[in-house]
Order: C-alpha cells, then structure tokens, then sequence
C-alpha cells in the first residue's frame, strides 16, 4: 500500500497542449531530486477507468466485487507501481509526469493522492492555437493523421477552452495543492519561476533548472519516432528558457484569427488575473474595427445559414408527406 511519503514522490504537470508542459518538465528533469521521464500518455485512460467503475459501483452491478475504496487502492497502487520505478532507477525522490491531458484529471488524481504535488501551466490562447495549426501543418506534410484537437480553428478553440476550465475550476477548489504557472513569466523570469516552483514542492533550488538544453532528458526518446516528430525536433526539444518567440503568434496568426481567438477569451478574469492582454493594441484601430464588422457580419450570415437549413428541411418533409396524401387519395 502506498504511503504519503511515497504520495508526496508525485509530480503532476498538467495544461493545454502546447503550453510549455515539455520546457517545465525539463527544467525539472535538472534538478538531481527530480526524474522527469517522457509522457506516461496513459494516466487519462487509467483514471477514466476509475471514473467507469464508480459509475457501475454506484448502480449496483460490481458493487458485489469491489467498493469505492477498493477501486481507489487499486488505482493507486497501479499508477505507483507504473510511475515510481523510473525515478528509483534514476535515483530520484520525485518523478514528474507531464501529459498535458491530466489537467482534466486533476481532481481525481488529488483524491487518489492528496500527498502529491499539482502544476498547472497556462499559455496565452493565441500561441497555442498558432502552435496547434502549425502541428496540424507538420502533421499533414509527413503524411501522419493530425490531431483531432488540431482539425479546424473552431474544434482547437473548444478543446483549449475545455482543458482552460478544468485548470481553472480545479485551482479555485484545491489552491493549496495547485500551482500555476505561466509559460511567459517561465521564459521570461526563469530563475524567479523556478525558485517559486521550488518553494511550492519543498525543495532546495539549483541553477541547473535554467539551463535545460545541457542535459540530456529521458523524454527525448518520445521525439525520435515519425509520429512525434509533428510536436519536437531535437533542436525545438532542447530548447532553452528563451523570450524571443513568445508573441510569434502575432506572425504566424492572421489578423482575423487573431480577433476570434480573442473574443474567445476576453471575458476570462482567470486569464486577465494572469495579466494576459486581448485588446490586440498591435493591431491597428482600423484592423481591429473593420475586422470586428466583418466577423459580425459573418455571424448574421451563418444565423441565416442555419435558419435557411432548418426550413428548407421542413419544407421538405411536408412536401414528401404531401406526396404520401396524393399518392392516397388516388385510391
């Protein structure tokens, strides 16, 4: 059976895909108390499976094998026994897991251990929509399927908005077990970051945490098959705590995609509390008026779209049931 002190080994990296999980979890992986391996990718399923077994337990028909703290030891002992051993080999107290979907299992993860230690890593939405098409593009120029979260700009916007109110939600209930941190202040302030990060896991701080392109990481193996080349080159992998390309989303996101992106999140005080801006000031005053007219415009037509489907469907189902009374009063 686990115990806190082994519940205490855990740290769970969670955040939006593209938001810095892989630069925080190298920074880690240099300090010498903390493994931080490649993505275990499988915590999801595994926790999903909890949530499964809960729901059968709750109407009664595995209620006979098990109870909700059956399923809990299990589970917990499972991730344990999948997770921990990387980091005895390494000679690790803490290993650091980053699959980026675990912010949508923060809650149940804090159930099974309440011990461990949460980060959540937030990045304005308008770079990890611009990271997301450019997977899609690498993606598709290698002949791999995309991700399904990458498919169009409305499907990506949701899944960011989706993983964003997890994260949210969850810190507002457990602030004293989550951590949030944001790529920009990271690349920005990485000592003043990391030295924060330390302070909340309890451990002393080291400067190797700024220089993560020295060391060789564990999580490089993921990026040497052709499907993970989509995410990381070995370059982009070992890249170091570098500012420079935090607004390259400016270049890379058209004007218009840029204004539905920030209408999107506008209206988030979690993400203006972390002093994200969307007022697109580097737009023009005309850019951003003309824009806007645009997209409104553009909302009325897909209203009158939708409208038009839905009666041009009814006109055809009365037509076809018109037909049916000819087709009966001939006899």
């Amino acid at each position: 059976m686990i115990t806190s002190n082994q519940e205490e080994r855990f740290i769970f990296i969670g955040g939006a895909p593209r938001s810095g999980t892989t630069l925080l979890q190298n920074m880690l992986d240099c300090h010498p108390d903390i493994c931080g391996g490649p993505e275990f990718l499988h915590l999801p399923d595994i926790l999903r499976l909890k949530q499964k077994m809960y729901k059968s337990i709750k109407a009664e028909y595995i209620d006979l094998f098990c109870t909700y703290e059956d399923v809990d030891r299990m589970i917990r002992n499972m991730i344990s026994d999948f997770l921990l051993p990387l980091a005895d080999k390494q000679d690790c107290k803490y290993l650091s897991e980053k699959t980026p979907e675990n912010i949508m299992f923060f809650e149940d993860l804090i159930q099974l251990f309440p011990e461990a230690h949460y980060i959540h890593i937030v990045r304005d939405p308008r770079a990890v929509i611009s990271s997301m098409i450019q997977v899609r593009k690498r993606a598709l120029d290698k002949g791999v399927v995309p991700p399904y979260y990458t498919s169009n700009l409305a499907v990506s916007l949701e899944y960011l908005k989706r993983n964003l109110a997890a994260g949210f939600e969850v810190s507002k209930k457990y602030p004293e077990k989550i951590l949030t941190v944001t790529y920009e202040e990271l690349v920005r302030k990485p000592e003043e970051q990391t030295k924060r990060i330390c302070e909340f896991l309890g451990i002393e701080w080291t400067e190797a945490m700024l220089y993560p392109e020295r060391f060789s990481h564990l999580g490089e193996k993921a990026i040497t098959t052709k499907s993970d080349e989509i995410w990381y080159d070995k370059k982009s992998y070992y890249r170091p705590p570098e500012a420079k390309d935090v607004d390259k989303w400016k270049k890379n996101l058209s004007p218009i995609q840029q204004i539905l992106v920030t209408r999107e999140f506008r209206k988030y005080e979690e993400l203006s509390s972390l002093g994200y801006d969307f007022s697109n000031k580097h737009l023009s005053r005309v850019q951003r008026k003309s824009l806007s007219i645009i997209l409104d415009i553009r909302v009325i037509l897909n209203r009158i779209s939708t409208s038009l489907r839905v009666h041009t469907k009814r006109l055809i189902r009365l037509s076809r049931i018109r037909s049916k009374l000819y087709f009966l009063s001939d006899y």
